[in-house]
């Protein structure tokens, strides 16, 4: 299928909305920033399957990477998506994608901001009256994670399995999640720094409701999931299935040696616009691919949307509005999410001419050994085989590569392991 490209309704962005898109946070770095590669080095399938394999010896009963390039697609599977019927990993399955989501989400407002039905500097308040209790908190902050909501998934989740197992079958209104929230401390002052928190874009759907009138899911299907022939991604809240052929997750529980848990069946109503999305692994290719070719959003909003601020202090990982950029150790910056939902870890990443996509799963969570070892999948998909230690020894790395330690893997919920 070919995707069309832009209305002329989004690219007429108007001056006036450029401005607004321009007045927010002075970013530490942005899109335009990244240091052009010398070459685009062949993606390291092996290394890839090194990365799966290791997810797996940390915990994971499967896993599974697809790269896509210039070159066409690879995918490579390793273990099991189905511990009971013995199953093996299939790349063409669907999962769970949690946290990655929240990109989906993020599309679909900077595409109302697009249409000047609302503008990233104001109030929440000012579409959602009264909702919140500090008017300084506007939409950019909720798309950046700087609202300073309190993550009401920290308390919810504090007890691993119990918790979970007290929301898989439960269903939430937008508003009792907020409640949940704001019963909490705020974490920060409006602006005034990073703190990830689930209730941030619970409240983006939210406006993504009463700006269209309609449910989430009708904008997710209308704006990207249709136009780019998502075939294998919904969002499909409250219903606990996943139908076709999918991966179940496995939750680790807190007491080391206690069973997983099969978490596959819930109506993830406590994420909602957060994380209740289900796709594949080529649709996530196809997805951030296309939102870096600017097929979803006008140039102008997707420099915003990759215009970052730092999340840690390694000066390696950023966040956009509702996207991750990782600086890997060849000096490529990728973009995407990552994703936890109970039983499954995801990353979805491009680089910013959306030429090159890696998504990747590891079918557990609570384990975050395994999180990480999933994250070598973009050093090997994006920077290539390493070279050996005699061949490094006899050549200069060319300037912007880092010799960096793995580092681990951001989390998208609370973790004991």
């Amino acid at each position: 299928m070919t995707v069309p490209l832009l209305s002329r309704r989004r690219l007429a962005v108007s001056a006036a909305l450029i401005a607004a898109l321009a007045g927010g946070l002075a970013p530490t770095t942005s899109a335009s920033a990244a240091p052009a590669a010398a070459r685009t080095p062949a993606p390291d399938m092996a290394g890839i399957v090194a990365a799966l394999e290791s997810a797996m010896a940390s915990g994971a009963p499967g896993a599974m990477a697809r790269y896509s390039g210039p070159d066409g697609a690879r995918g490579r599977a390793v273990g099991v998506r189905d511990r009971e019927s013995g199953a093996a990993m299939d790349i063409q399955a669907r999962f769970r994608i949690g946290s990655v989501s929240k990109t989906f989400s993020s599309v679909v407002l900077l595409q109302l901001v697009e249409e000047g039905r609302l503008s990233l500097d104001a109030p929440v308040n000012t579409y959602l009256e009264g909702l919140l209790p500090d008017d300084r908190i506007t939409v950019r902050h909720l798309l950046t994670h700087r609202s300073g909501l309190a993550d009401y998934t920290n308390a919810m989740f504090d007890q691993t399995v119990p918790g979970f197992e007290a929301v898989r079958n439960r269903v939430f209104s937008y508003q009792e999640l907020v409640d949940l929230s704001l019963a909490e401390p705020r974490t920060t002052e409006p602006g005034a720094a990073y703190k990830y928190s689930n209730a941030n874009f619970v409240v983006v759907g939210m406006l993504i409701e009463k700006l269209t009138g309609r449910p989430v899911a009708d904008a997710y299907q209308r704006r990207i999931i249709k136009p780019l022939g998502l075939r294998k991604t919904a969002y499909v809240h409250p219903d606990t299935r996943i139908k076709g052929t999918h991966v179940r997750g496995y939750l680790h529980p807190d007491e080391a040696g206690d069973p997983l848990v099969d978490s596959t069946e819930q109506t993830v109503s406590w994420a909602q616009s957060a994380g209740a999305v289900i796709s594949s692994p080529a649709d996530l290719n196809t997805f951030t691919g296309a939102l870096m070719r600017g097929r979803l959003l006008s140039e102008a909003t997707l420099e915003e949307m990759t215009t970052v601020t730092p999340t840690d202090t390694t000066n390696t990982r950023f966040y956009g509005l509702g996207l991750r950029r990782y600086d890997l150790s060849c000096g490529t910056q990728v973009y995407g999410h990552t994703g936890t939902v109970q039983g499954f870890y995801t990353y979805a990443f491009s680089t910013r001419d959306g030429r090159r996509s890696l998504s990747a799963l590891a079918n557990t969570s609570n384990h975050g050994a395994a999180n990480t070892a999933l994250g070598n999948t973009l050093e090997a998909a994006f920077c290539g085989k390493k070279p050996t230690p005699a061949s490094a020894a006899r050549s200069t790395a060319p300037s912007g590569v880092r010799d960096l330690a793995p580092m681990p893997a951001e989390r998208d919920l609370p973790e004991r392991h």
